[in-house]
């Protein structure tokens, strides 16, 4: 993990440096093979911080961060019934240990579950996934790659940019979908003190954090058709009477970090003195 956490942080010094609302900068570019954005909202008050890249408004494949709007659209649909709702592993190969065991919706996100989040991909039906792509307005709401896979480097994408609409729209109770449904999509995405928790284990994450700091989130790792690989933390901080939505991107070759977007977001709350 050092090791990992030592690579990350040489890439973001090399990066273009987080601005803050006067927009200037005091870092050379990133280099080419490697792009990053990271969206910092206030709510309430707005826009307070973002690394400015051309890939803040390209579309990328959303992987597991495809869960939240997955789980929401399943929820408000009737297919799954609540977050204790358990499927049972078929015992098919996987490289997860995590994955070999029955799920609820819970551990599901999670443990960032992929075969979960299939079923419920076959519960709802592509005229369905259509149909809440289009309400969530989420990315370019394409899942004609295949009703299964098409969130994991297939036909859907969206940008950091659209990421961080939709997340503000969640937290704003303002997305199409039952009151309920946002409820416990929120509460399911809440993260343990001081860490972030995906199918690989739990992840130290700007520890320790300030009192009064509840960390919600979800990360996201795949690689598109393009042999483009990107990593994603999207997610939701409160401290206090203050809340900022977040969404942490990063992109370049099969060599970036696992964890490159969860040590950039990491590092960019410590910045900003959110969570220090």
């Amino acid at each position: 993990m050092k090791r990992v956490v030592a690579v990350v942080l040489a890439c973001l010094a090399s990066a273009p440096s987080l601005h803050s609302r006067n927009g200037t900068a005091n870092a050379a570019p990133a280099p080419a093979a490697t792009e990053s954005c990271f969206l910092l909202y206030e709510v309430g008050v707005g826009e307070v911080r973002r690394r400015p890249s051309t890939i803040c408004a390209t579309r990328l494949l959303p992987a597991s961060t495809f869960k939240i709007p997955h789980a929401l659209a399943a929820l408000d649909a009737g297919v799954l019934s609540g977050a204790d709702e358990k499927m049972a592993y078929d015992g098919s190969p996987t490289s997860m240990a995590s994955w070999r065991r029955d799920h609820t919706l819970a551990s599901a996100m999670s443990n960032s579950v992929v075969w979960y989040f299939q079923r419920v991909a076959e519960r709802l039906g592509m005229d369905r996934e259509r149909e809440y792509l289009k309400k969530f307005d989420y990315g370019n709401g394409d899942p004609s790659s295949g009703l299964t896979t098409f969130w994991l480097g297939g036909s859907l994408q969206i940008t950091p940019e659209e990421q961080m609409r939709f997340m503000r729209r969640l937290y704003a109770d303002e997305l199409p979908v039952s009151p309920r449904a946002m409820r416990i999509v929120r509460e399911l995405i809440v993260q343990p003190p001081g860490a972030v928790v995906n199918a690989t284990g739990e992840h130290p994450f700007a520890a320790p954090w300030p009192r009064d700091t509840v960390v919600s989130a979800k990360t996201g790792s795949g690689t598109d058709r393009g042999g483009k690989s990107v990593r994603w933390l999207v997610g939701h901080l409160a401290r206090g009477s203050r809340a900022w939505i977040f969404v942490s991107t990063v992109a370049g070759s099969d060599e970036t970090p696992a964890l490159a977007a969860v040590d950039q977001a990491a590092a960019a709350l410590r910045q900003e003195r959110i969570l220090r």
